[in-house]
């Protein structure tokens, strides 16, 4: 395992070992979510992972519509069982090595709501 992916093993572990009760909820504003870049992953509190994703400003990301909470509304999911979790990211890591880490990210958990998973080669 190379460097990269294992700082993709360590981001995963983050993401999902934050509590559900302590995502950051689905609401208009998104308050929860910092301004800053990171690694996020909206979950679903039986389901588990719903999708992975990276961004320069988190709040924004979602402020602005995201397929993810569009799609868990089509399933017919509530709200309340739909979160986000976070682990920031310097913008220089968002920018640098974002791309490859959400690249390694995706394809090791396939999530549902990542339609099409990026290539590696």
């Amino acid at each position: 395992m190379n460097e990269l992916e294992e700082q993709a093993k360590e981001l995963l572990q983050a993401l999902i070992s934050v509590p559900f009760e302590s995502c950051a909820l689905i609401t208009r504003e998104f308050r929860d979510l910092p301004l800053s870049p990171g690694i996020y992953a909206v979950r679903h509190r039986e389901h588990g992972l719903l999708y992975l994703g990276k961004a320069k400003k988190l709040r924004e990301r979602f402020r602005g519509g995201h397929k993810a909470c569009t799609w868990s509304w089509l399933n017919d999911y509530d709200h309340r069982d739909v979160a986000i979790s976070f682990v920031p990211l310097s913008m220089l890591d968002v920018l640098k090595l974002g791309d490859e880490l959400e690249s390694i990210l995706i394809h090791a958990t396939q999530p549902p709501y990542n339609a099409k998973y990026p290539s590696r080669d």
